[in-house]
């Protein structure tokens, strides 16, 4: 199964205090070590992830520590100029991280966008489901 993490389920997995801490774990363990997952990500989700994680106190080493098990563990999708032309001129669309999100998992031919804004990815030619639903197919 190959699935794209948005980047509040990579909050989810950094932040202990989140409260879908537990399945957010779980679910990067199962792309880390379970044949069965593979897991995406995109670039922009990294350098958001980077950038959310110093309001927590987290320092510059420990998140250069998390995005390098990123990028060494999960295939990083990138945003082009066609991604983002393909977003911003697609009317469905009205959050630009969002739009990147589905653009990049519908080029790279993935099963599911793995969210907790589902709402936000109702047009997505791609299934969004929930983190729970993700862990029950699993």
């Amino acid at each position: 199964m190959r699935i794209l993490l948005d980047t509040n389920i990579l909050l989810n997995w950094l932040i202990e205090t989140n409260s879908k801490h537990a399945e957010a774990k779980q679910l990067v363990q199962s792309c880390l070590f379970d044949d069965i997952t593979e897991g995406y990500v995109t670039s922009h989700s990294l350098t958001d992830v980077f950038y959310i994680l110093r309001k927590y106190h987290h320092s510059t080493e420990i998140r250069r520590k998390f995005i390098l098990i990123m990028v060494n563990n999960f295939t990083i999708l990138t945003e082009n100029k066609e991604r983002f032309l393909e977003s911003l001129n697609d009317s469905d669309f009205f959050d630009l991280e969002d739009g990147l999100q589905m653009k990049c998992a519908e080029n790279a031919v993935l099963d599911y966008i793995v969210t907790e804004n589902l709402k936000d990815f109702k047009n997505s030619k791609i299934p969004a489901i929930s983190i729970e639903e993700i862990l029950k197919k699993l």
